[in-house]
């Protein structure tokens, strides 16, 4: 299939490169400076697999960005007169045509796409028209369900992700203790599904779970630090959120039990190591 990688196998070596068996494909041609040394006829080579600018299936051993179906932030190399072409890792760039941009793509710029093959042209293309791949089943999720998350998009109330590649949901801004950035991938976790399947999502698990990891990160610093970290109870809860990327509150009940257990000290703005 074209716009992913599979194992090929050669079918005829010639002094261009190298013909593979691309099954409904027909032949598939592996230039030259591609083709690793050692291989022979009849050997099977991983590539990926995409049209040249005549449309005949071509392969590259080099890892792409990203293959079809998939979502990545991609960068756009030139614009001209079709659309945006954009930096997918290998020789042949990805076209982002204009009617699939949104917005409007510039050059020099990366966007969040989703690669996807073109009906007319049967050609990969990108499309940063996120609503077209998104929303399209019933939000079905348990409250606090673990997800995978990609950043979308940065708005008035927080940042936009992709949930499992599936539905949009929103991180507000009083929830964020870590750095994010268009194209970041993480987990988190559902808070809720709101009227409208809106969803509200956390990059913490919330209870007991989500302290005790904290506690064993705490210490792990300590560790690294000859048992002291100019942290306390009175520090600046952005270098808690620098140290941690957590809250002040979540810090304090982690530190509050560490104590409880016998294993730090506290003071004002540090903590230690017990001996």
């Amino acid at each position: 299939m074209l716009g992913t990688k599979q194992f090929l196998m050669i079918e005829e070596i010639c002094a261009e490169g190298a013909y593979l068996d691309g099954k409904e494909l027909g032949d598939v041609f592996l230039p030259l400076d591609e083709k690793p040394e050692y291989l022979e006829e009849g050997d099977n080579v991983e590539v990926f697999i995409y049209s040249d600018n005549q449309g005949h299936a071509c392969a590259t051993t080099r890892d792409p960005i990203a293959q079809v179906g998939e979502f990545a932030l991609l960068r756009v190399k030139q614009i001209n007169k079709v659309g945006a072409f954009m930096d997918l890792g290998i020789a042949k760039d990805v076209l982002a045509p204009y009617n699939e941009q949104k917005p409007k793509m510039r050059e020099g710029y990366s966007y969040l796409v989703k690669l996807y093959l073109d009906n007319a042209s049967k050609r990969l293309c990108a499309s940063s028209n996120l609503n077209k791949f998104v929303n399209k089943t019933p939000a079905q999720y348990d409250k606090f369900q673990e997800v995978d998350l990609i950043v979308a998009a940065k708005t008035d109330l927080g940042y936009k992700v992709v949930i499992n590649e599936t539905h949009f949901g929103m991180v507000f801004f009083d929830t964020v203790f870590k750095r994010m950035y268009i194209g970041q991938r993480m987990k988190g976790f559902i808070k809720q599904v709101r009227e409208g399947d809106k969803i509200d999502v956390l990059l913490e698990k919330p209870g007991i779970e989500k302290i005790s990891g904290l506690g064993e990160q705490i210490l792990a610093k300590l560790e690294e630090n000859n048992g002291f970290l100019p942290l306390g109870d009175k520090s600046d809860p952005q270098l808690i959120k620098q140290a941690f990327s957590t809250s002040k509150a979540n810090f304090k009940k982690a530190i509050g039990g560490l104590f409880k257990q016998g294993k730090i000290d506290i003071e004002a703005n540090s903590i230690s190591l017990r001996k």
